[in-house]
């Protein structure tokens, strides 16, 4: 039995958080997937038995408990048996402000301490409910501990986090320009404000919403026009699409169709990004 869901974040923690995730695979069977770049950070959780094979062909463990994300390349993934995980999908901002994490730096292993003692408590908490079944505890947990991060080291909304929530909003395709114009600042202001809270720059962070907004829509209806697609997601033609594609997936949008209309013969898709799930406007 498998089971994959996406819960939207409580309203208090809905300008940090984007989406709570719960996996819960009972399949012995071994399994491969990939995970493509997201234009979020993630707290991940993990119970079981899997690897990640690096882009030189490196085998490693998958860490337990971990903060990483943002990624500009896919992850290959192997599963053995049964496997139960939670995460958490943070705002960039809020990786920044609450574990002091930002885009390209390495994961860090929450329960080897690298986020402090509190962080590792709190990952042993969460491992041990996971591994009772106990998906609800897990969740609980998290909530709390985000609550408390955010009362003692969230911050007011500057400039910068202002630009990347109306960029979330508007799928990554506000200009900068546009934007510096809106918050009467210069360009050059704004994107070094930017990159200061947001802890990415805002062309990255543009480029991975557009794309994984993208992906998702293939996803869940593959017979989408890759014109109709390309013009709605805001890329200049098909071609700068296809482009992306292969930058960032390491296929063409057509072969991404193909695969994602397999895999939904076989499984249900799950939840898609959503405006409820967006950060509040600030």
């Amino acid at each position: 039995m498998k089971s994959h869901h996406v819960l939207p974040s409580s309203p208090e923690l809905r300008h940090l958080v984007q989406a709570y995730l719960l996996i819960d695979d009972d399949d012995p069977q071994e399994s491969q997937r990939v995970s493509l770049p997201e234009h979020t950070a993630h707290l991940m959780f993990f119970v079981g038995r899997g690897w990640e094979i690096g882009p030189d062909g490196r085998v490693m463990p998958i860490v337990q408990a971990s903060l990483s994300g943002l990624s500009l390349i896919p992850t290959r993934m192997v599963s053995s048996g049964p496997i139960r995980a939670v995460g958490v999908e943070l705002y960039p901002w809020a990786a920044r402000q609450l574990f002091g994490w930002s885009y390209p730096d390495p994961p860090l292993d929450l329960l080897g301490g690298a986020a402090g003692p509190h962080a590792q408590r709190t990952a042993q908490q969460v491992m041990a409910a996971l591994t009772n079944r106990d998906t609800e505890t897990a969740i609980g947990c998290l909530h709390a501990w985000l609550l408390r991060l955010a009362a003692e080291r969230g911050r007011a909304p500057g400039v910068g986090v202002q630009a990347a929530v109306q960029l979330y909003h508007s799928h990554g395709q506000r200009r900068m320009v546009d934007l510096a114009d809106t918050l009467r600042l210069s360009t050059r202001t704004l994107e070094r404000q930017f990159q200061q809270e947001v802890g990415i720059g805002a062309k990255t962070l543009a480029r991975l919403i557009r794309f994984e907004l993208s992906s998702l829509q293939l996803r869940r209806a593959p017979d989408t026009p890759l014109a109709a697609l390309a013009y709605d997601m805001g890329f200049s033609d098909q071609a700068h699409l296809t482009r992306e594609f292969r930058a960032l997936a390491g296929l063409t949008p057509g072969a991404f169709a193909r695969l994602s209309e397999q895999r939904n013969e076989h499984e249900t898709v799950g939840a898609v990004f959503d405006v409820r799930m967006l950060p509040p406007l600030i």
